[in-house]
């Protein structure tokens, strides 16, 4: 396919000259003021040598919001998100980034989930579950030292074995330190990259009234090799910074973290944002996050991308016995095609277009995260890793290898051991907490 050299006005955001048809500039994908594209035919042309697809991250252009509400999203908005993945296809093959017959896939598959949707919103249905198995929240807060159930908060012994609990809430503070955190950090560039554009961290410090904090990080870059990679640690210090900040000026009575969390995230995409707006090899830049902070026996996650967080328990995550659960959502169109059964998991872990993303930090000027508030108890494992990770092992993997691990740290050396073995295609980061009960009684 030749090309024309383009013409028309340039972007607003990189000052790049677009094609006059196109809806979203080529180089940064900011959404432009033009006529809709031309349909595209789907009658397949004869098959050209097609250069493979580059192992990279990248995101759909606007519209591309979807605010999860409880486990649930919204159909609507859902379909607002396919029209703009059919809309970026159709770009992408106009501007010869994508060969013909991987764009008319692309756009038959979307066409058959927006058929979809479609259908399930004439018969009313505003609202799907996705699909992602999260925690239960855990009703029973109290936790037992000798079986792990849970137990009301009042409980003076064990439902389930009959073990003594602890003295009754009236006696306990919300936020008492009953619990022991160990925490492991290792980050690996993989076997394919040259460049590690996945930034993490561990951190801890301490509210004004002295109660310690931990604030752990995954965040993995996209925007080429120097873009990604100053996008995550751009977005690692900022959060940090900006959690660390707060906490010097609120005790452990403060309920607010979860805003606060929220708000360190937004900081970051507009620190992104703003750089990537005055440097022109940095535009297009942006990074997934999971942030979570640990205060007392509670953590509060915020996500935005693709990178997860995971909780395990020997004796369960909830009430129920299941040793697992992911507690975010991965902000991917697959995911969502999964929701309405145009996926199953299983095709959706090889699927060519897993990792294109709806939701970034960095991209936009604006930024939604999601946000969980999660209780802990003795023998949780929260672990926050990079999709290099999950690209290689199955969440059954991840269990196993986390339940016979020695330390989190070594936990963490054998996670990425297993996936650069199996030819870890992206940078593989993992962040393993572990938490014990206390067996003395100092804070």
């Amino acid at each position: 396919m030749s090309l024309a050299t383009p013409t028309g006005a340039p972007c607003p955001r990189c000052q790049r000259l677009v094609d006059e048809t196109a809806r979203f500039c080529r180089y940064c994908g900011f959404p432009l003021r033009s006529v809709a594209t031309q349909p595209v035919s789907t009658t397949p042309e004869p098959a050209t040598a097609a250069e493979p697809i580059d192992y990279e991250e990248v995101v759909l252009p606007a519209p591309r919001r979807i605010q999860l509400e409880g486990e649930k999203i919204s159909l609507r908005a859902l379909e607002q998100m396919v029209h703009a993945g059919v809309e970026w296809w159709q770009m992408r093959l106009q501007t010869g980034e994508a060969t013909r017959e991987e764009a008319i896939s692309s756009i038959e598959e979307l066409r058959k989930a927006l058929g979809s949707v479609s259908h399930q919103l004439a018969q009313g249905r505003e609202t799907i579950r996705i699909t992602t198995t999260l925690t239960p929240a855990r009703r029973f807060p109290l936790g037992c030292s000798r079986c792990g159930k849970g137990n009301r908060v009042n409980a003076r012994y064990c439902i389930a074995c009959g073990n003594p609990l602890v003295a009754n809430a009236e006696k306990v503070q919300p936020m008492s330190q009953t619990l022991r955190y160990t925490v492991g950090l290792l980050s690996d560039v993989g076997t394919r990259r040259s460049v590690n554009q996945d930034s993490a961290l561990v951190e801890q410090f301490r509210l004004r009234d002295g109660t310690p904090v931990i604030c752990c990080l995954v965040a993995d870059g996209m925007g080429g090799a120097q873009g990604g990679e100053r996008a995550s640690a751009l977005a690692s210090q900022t959060i940090v910074n900006h959690l660390r900040d707060y906490s010097r000026n609120v005790d452990r009575s403060f309920d607010g973290w979860r805003d606060v969390v929220r708000a360190a995230i937004a900081a970051a995409n507009s620190t992104i944002f703003r750089e990537a707006e005055v440097k022109s090899t940095l535009r297009g830049m942006g990074t997934t996050v999971v942030v979570a902070l640990v205060i007392g026996e509670k953590a509060w996650i915020g996500s935005v991308g693709d990178s997860r967080v995971y909780l395990f328990n020997r004796k369960g995550v909830s009430e129920h016995t299941q040793q697992i659960a992911q507690i975010t959502v991965d902000h991917t169109m697959v995911a969502r095609l999964v929701d309405i059964g145009e996926l199953t998991s299983e095709q959706a872990r090889t699927h060519p277009r897993r990792h294109v993303l709806y939701r970034s930090v960095g991209v936009e000027a604006t930024v939604e995260s999601d946000m969980t508030e999660q209780p802990l108890e003795a023998g949780d494992w929260l672990l926050l890793c990079s999709d290099g990770l999950i690209n290689e092992l199955s969440d059954e993997e991840l269990r196993d290898a986390v339940f016979e691990a020695s330390s989190p740290q070594a936990c963490c050396g054998s996670l990425i051991a297993i996936a650069n073995s199996r030819g870890a295609r992206d940078n593989v980061t993992v962040v393993l907490l572990s938490a014990e009960e206390r067996t003395d009684q100092q804070h």
